[in-house]
């Protein structure tokens, strides 16, 4: 199976988890909803999970190193369609930057 990959620094991942947080919680009814929740569910643990780590390691000269995450076709294509929908939620530039970013670079992958 495909995977997209992405390369982001221990700051951009951080912006990409303030962004899960802004998300609204009210339940979903709709199929494709439920669907892309359950997925999306999972790409939120696993980047979560690799702050975790990268937060970890990190030392005063690792702040720009740039770390890889992997993502499944359909994890990619959830994760693009979720920050596009979060171009109208109130953020700072840096972080609406970073998920401009981030969702060009899944984007020319899925293309």
């Amino acid at each position: 199976m495909n995977k997209v990959k992405i390369k982001v620094s221990e700051k951009q991942i951080s912006a990409l988890v303030h962004s899960f947080n802004q998300a609204p919680k009210k339940p979903v009814k709709e199929r494709i909803a439920r669907v892309a929740k359950s997925v999306l569910d999972k790409v939120i643990l696993k980047i979560k999970t690799r702050q975790l780590q990268v937060q970890q390691k990190a030392t005063l000269f690792s702040s720009k190193e740039k770390h890889s995450i992997s993502l499944d076709l359909v994890e990619a294509h959830f994760l693009e369609q979720f920050l596009v929908s979060m171009v109208s939620f109130p953020m700072s530039d840096y972080d609406r930057n970073v998920l401009n970013q981030i969702t060009a670079t899944i984007n020319q992958q899925l293309a």
